[in-house]
């Protein structure tokens, strides 16, 4: 037997080592490739119980000169911002969580490198978003309205690429996502989201705050008003 032979001691060490390498995940400072789909686990409880999976949101990175942008659908709107910004803002929101209530982000890198042309394809779709009002109630009533949602937009981009065909976006889950992107991708990777590098001064941060949840309750409320009509 194994454990015999190295000795409880050092066996209890190695099997400690790896739990160590399987749970942890790698640091956030690797290039994502072009078409990367970023998954975000424990992120929100309504969108994970509602939709029965571990996965709550998703975004697509894509790059433009140089820089790579994290494109997703977020209330109250369709954004994008730089992948150092996207760490930074999942950073923040960890540090107000307990360990086991964190964020965890998943990096899914395409099998085979998109093109030139499939990625333009890509890009040009998601900029024709940017600003398009965040909405659920395409899932919800399982039909297309003005709004859009996150698996809806990355959905509708890989559709954009030529490469996929996923039909009835806005009935498209991040988890159901996650799971039919599988096949054409590299194993999931887990991305540690370290600290905010700079500690916000108290002014920033309740600067910040206040607008978050002026921008939160305004979306709230509209989407709220759309749900009955």
């Amino acid at each position: 037997m194994l454990a015999h032979s190295l000795g409880w001691g050092r066996w209890l060490a190695v099997v400690l080592l790896l739990a160590s390498r399987l749970s942890a995940g790698e640091p956030a400072g690797r290039e994502l490739p072009p078409g990367t789909l970023l998954f975000l686990e424990n992120c929100n409880s309504v969108v994970e119980t509602t939709t029965r999976g571990r996965i709550g949101h998703v975004a697509i990175v894509l790059p433009e000169a140089g820089v790579s942008w994290v494109y997703e659908a977020t209330p109250a709107k369709v954004r994008r911002l730089t992948v150092a910004a996207y760490y930074d803002e999942l950073g923040r929101l960890n540090q107000r969580r307990d360990q086991d209530e964190a964020i965890r982000l998943w990096a899914l890198a395409p099998l085979a490198p998109y093109e030139p042309r499939e990625l333009e394809a890509m890009q040009a779709f998601l900029d024709e978003q940017l600003g398009r009002r965040y909405s659920v109630k395409n899932y919800v009533r399982g039909k297309s309205y003005d709004g859009i949602h996150c698996a809806e937009l990355a959905s509708r981009a890989l559709n954009a690429s030529g490469r996929f065909a996923f039909e009835d976006c806005h009935r498209i889950s991040p988890q159901a996502l996650y799971t039919a992107v599988v096949p054409s991708h590299a194993a999931a990777r887990r991305i540690d989201v370290p600290p905010p590098a700079a500690k916000e001064p108290w002014c920033q941060r309740a600067q910040r705050r206040t607008a978050e949840y002026f921008a939160w309750c305004g979306w709230s409320l509209q989407e709220a008003w759309l749900f009955l009509w």
